[in-house]
C-alpha cells in the first residue's frame, strides 16, 4: 500500500504531468533544487510499490479505452 503523497504523485503522472512537476506537487519541495526533485522523483517512480501502481493504473486506463 502506497502512503497518500506516494499516490498523489502516481496521480499526477498518469494524469499527464512530469515527475518533477508529480513531485513538486505531491511533497514539500519548495527549497529543492531541481536536479535534486528530478533525482528524488526518479527514486520514488522506480520504488517497486510506485512503479507497480502505476502499472496498474495504466492497465486500468488502457482497459477503459
Amino acid at each position: 500500500m502506497l502512503t497518500p503523497k506516494q499516490e498523489r504523485f502516481i496521480q499526477n503522472i498518469v494524469s499527464g504531468m512530469s515527475q518533477r512537476q508529480a513531485y513538486k506537487e505531491a511533497y514539500n519541495a519548495e527549497n529543492m533544487k531541481d536536479e535534486t526533485i528530478d533525482s528524488e522523483a526518479s527514486i520514488l517512480f522506480n520504488d517497486q510499490k510506485v512503479s507497480k501502481r502505476y502499472k496498474e493504473l495504466i492497465d486500468k486506463l488502457e482497459d477503459e479505452t
